[in-house]
């Protein structure tokens, strides 16, 4: 296989993990995303929002109507602008968010529990090299020029792995 191929392999294995998502409601998948994505920039304006979502800003808007219904994010006049508003995760919604990673976290360790303890390791580390790697390439020239070296093989940043789960009956 030449490196292309070996590529898309990973980008078709990515997209299958990710699809595994689906036993998640929509409803639920939508306000994990929004929420952790929320948590992950910052306080956001809902456009900024959208964008990361990769959303149409409709949409946003509908689903935060919803998490602000159900006390899960607020919204606050934007102090720099103020046509535009801010939104940022409640307590109730940093919750919600903390409990669903909980969750998946302890899937991924059952479906893993087989797994040698290194392999583990070498899959978190070269997958938070690849999302490091990836999101230096998307930064502007001018930023790329300032951003720091990405990490190397030799020295794989430190990545918590989750205790191995119990094993099953």
């Amino acid at each position: 296989m030449n490196d292309e191929q070996v590529l898309a392999s990973v980008l078709d294995s990515l997209a299958a993990v990710m699809e595994l998502r689906r036993h998640q409601p929509v409803q639920l998948r939508a306000r994990t995303a929004m929420l952790a994505a929320l948590t992950r920039h910052g306080e956001l304006r809902v456009v900024e929002l959208a964008e990361h979502l990769q959303v149409d800003l409709s949409a946003v808007s509908r689903q935060l109507a919803h998490l602000e219904q159900d006390g899960l994010a607020n919204r606050r006049p934007n102090p720099a602008d103020g046509r535009s508003c801010l939104v940022s995760p409640t307590e109730a919604g940093l919750d919600l968010l903390a409990r669903t990673r909980v969750e998946s976290t302890h899937r991924l360790a059952r479906s893993t529990e087989a797994w040698d303890r290194a392999d583990l390791r070498t899959l978190a580390a070269l997958l938070n090299r690849l999302h490091q790697d990836l999101a230096h390439g998307f930064l502007p020239a001018a930023a790329t020029a300032a951003a720091p070296a990405a990490t190397t093989a030799s020295s794989p940043p430190a990545v918590p792995v989750p205790p191995a789960a119990p094993a099953r009956p």
